[in-house]
C-alpha cells in the first residue's frame, strides 16, 4: 500500500472519530444526525480508498452510497421537522421520553 492511500484512511479513521464525538458528546438532536452524516461521510471515503484498484466498481458504488445517503438527508429533515412540532424542542432526552 503506497503512502498516499495509507494517509487517505488516517484522514478518514479521523473524520469518523470526529462523528463519533460529536454524536457521544451532544444532546442536540441536529447536531448528532450531522455527526452521523459525518461519520457516513468517512465510511464512504474508506469505500472509496479501498476499491481504488477497479475504478468502474468503484463508481458505481460510490453513486449507488451518495444516492441512499441522500435519502437518508430527506428522513432525517423530517425526523427533524415533526419533532419539533411535537415538543417545541429538539433535545434528544425529550425524544427519548415521549417519542416522535
Amino acid at each position: 500500500m503506497n503512502l498516499t492511500l495509507l494517509l487517505i484512511i488516517i484522514a478518514a479513521v479521523a473524520v469518523a472519530s470526529v462523528g463519533v464525538y460529536g454524536l457521544t458528546s451532544s444532546r442536540n438532536f441536529v447536531r448528532q444526525l450531522l455527526s452521523l452524516e459525518v461519520v457516513f461521510n468517512a465510511i464512504i471515503l474508506l469505500i472509496a480508498v479501498m476499491l481504488a484498484s477497479s475504478p468502474g466498481v468503484a463508481t458505481i458504488l460510490l453513486v449507488i452510497l451518495v444516492l441512499i445517503v441522500s435519502g437518508e438527508v430527506v428522513v432525517i429533515m423530517a425526523l427533524v421537522i415533526s419533532a419539533y412540532r411535537s415538543g417545541k424542542s429538539l433535545e434528544s432526552d425529550i425524544l427519548g421520553e415521549e417519542g416522535v
